[in-house]
């Protein structure tokens, strides 16, 4: 796992505030903020040091604008902050909820919605 390589994007980006990510490591839940998402993955910000970035599968708990979605997750780079308390951490989605998806389709604007159409034929 890369510390922070984030070059080898599948998919569009759409940054967008207000989804809150409680993260499970299978003994505690951490809490973070969702940044920079897309059908397939997203960034965690504000993410305690003390969660311990493995290669193995998370599961989230997202939350906000009025929608919950659980979902697998598996991190793909981390970051320390300069603030020396928290991290970022990007996640791919494991086998992206329709939910999802359909979520991220209908966030974006008009003209930026054929990549989301590819994503969910993919994931059918």
């Amino acid at each position: 796992m890369a510390t922070y390589a984030r070059d080898k994007r599948q998919y569009e980006r759409l940054e967008l505030r207000g989804l809150i990510a409680n993260t499970a490591d299978g003994n505690r839940v951490f809490n973070g903020y969702i940044e920079d998402l897309s059908s397939g993955g997203f960034k965690i910000s504000q993410l305690p040091n003390n969660f311990e970035v493995k290669e193995k599968q998370y599961i989230t708990f997202i939350s906000g604008y009025e929608k919950q979605f659980l979902v697998t997750i598996q991190p793909c780079w981390h970051k320390k902050c300069d603030s020396g308390n928290y991290q970022e951490v990007g996640f791919k989605i494991v086998m992206p909820p329709k939910t999802w998806t359909h979520f991220i389709h209908d966030m974006l604007p008009v003209d930026d919605k054929t990549w989301v159409k590819l994503a969910l034929t993919s994931f059918s």
